[in-house]
């Protein structure tokens, strides 16, 4: 197993720009950086690292990575920052961090923050062909940053469940032993289905075992989506999936994920219209043609509506360079000009 216990030389990344970013929550946080693709060194057969790294002031760059990450803040004090939105990070904190997300972990004035952090990629837990069931352990990671947050408070119930298991599964990661690899699989695993139960999980036994039957019923639904995200997706599609009517497929869908079907949808599409904005030289039509949108003012303004800038304005503020300009009377863009 290999691993780094470090951020790679911004030297040796591909995307990076300087700008200023101060702390929407009015914190201390205010930082000249870098943003750029994290290159971690993770191994193909099996594309996993779990390390520690320490950020010191605000000396550390904005960046994104083609792998999830958990991070758990073992000392200090300090800010995630995901973009323009800050949130506090103290000690026990844990944060999912998807593929997608421009990031960066700052300490308060005068402080250190060690975090320790997991990283993989997506295939590693459910790869292609693999079961809805494996799809489903990625949920931490596909939050609606309106609505929910990345966070789980170190002084909770369930930061005090996950955290011990993700300290196991350091251990197992510093043993270096390959044949430990179906072990630090499956704790891996184990760390996510606890998260995965508390946040879908009833009060009563009754009701814990009705939301699971419900959870169990959405699944093939989930996976639908995100294996047709590029094409029209109807609620009639995914109720011959799951064999119910599309009315029941609605209501099933918001009692379980809290948000509506076709909210659902548009946050698949928007988290990748984002993937593609940051990691490819796609134009924003062809992005919005990729993620099944034929209209584009309809694509400008979803994407507006989720990111509170439109997909021109979000390449330029985290990439070097690329953007389109935006058509006119699209939120965001100038009018009168197309």
């Amino acid at each position: 197993m290999k691993w780094q216990n470090r951020l790679p030389d911004p030297t040796a990344v591909r995307h990076s720009f300087h700008m200023a970013l101060s702390d929407p929550a009015g914190g201390p946080h205010r930082a000249r950086m870098a943003v750029y693709v994290w290159q971690q060194d993770l191994e193909p057969d099996f594309p996993l690292a779990v390390i520690e790294y320490a950020s010191r002031g605000d000396a550390d760059r904005m960046h994104w990575h083609d792998h999830l990450e958990i991070a758990v803040v073992l000392e200090g004090r300090g800010a995630f920052l995901f973009g323009r939105r800050a949130l506090a990070a103290e000690v026990g904190d844990i944060f999912f961090i998807d593929n997608s997300q421009p990031h960066v972990a700052l300490a308060d004035p005068g402080m250190s923050l060690r975090l320790l952090l997991v990283l993989f990629r997506p295939e590693l837990i459910s790869g292609p062909g693999c079961r809805e069931l494996d799809l489903g352990y990625l949920a931490p990671f596909r939050v609606d940053e309106r609505t929910a947050s990345p966070r789980i408070r170190g002084s909770s119930a369930l930061a005090a469940e996950v955290a011990p298991v993700l300290h196991e599964l350091q251990a197992i990661w510093e043993r270096h032993d390959p044949a430990e690899r179906h072990l630090a699989d499956a704790t891996l695993r184990l760390a996510l289905a606890l998260v995965n139960r508390s946040r879908g999980a009833g009060g009563a036994a009754g009701s814990a075992r009705a939301a699971a039957d419900r959870r169990e019923q959405i699944r093939p639904v989930l996976a639908y989506v995100d294996h047709h995200r590029a094409e029209s997706i109807t609620l009639d599609d995914v109720a011959g999936i799951v064999h119910v009517s599309p009315s029941r497929v609605r209501h099933v869908f918001k009692d379980v994920t809290g948000v509506s079907f076709k909210e659902y949808v548009t946050q698949v599409r928007v988290s990748e219209a984002k993937r593609l904005l940051l990691g490819t030289e796609l134009s924003v039509a062809e992005i919005a043609s990729a993620v099944s949108y034929t209209n584009l003012h309809q694509f400008y303004k979803v994407f507006y509506r989720s990111c509170a800038m439109s997909p021109g304005e979000y390449r330029r503020y985290y990439t070097p360079t690329g953007g389109e300009a935006v058509p006119a009377g699209a939120p965001g863009g100038p009018i009168g000009e197309g």
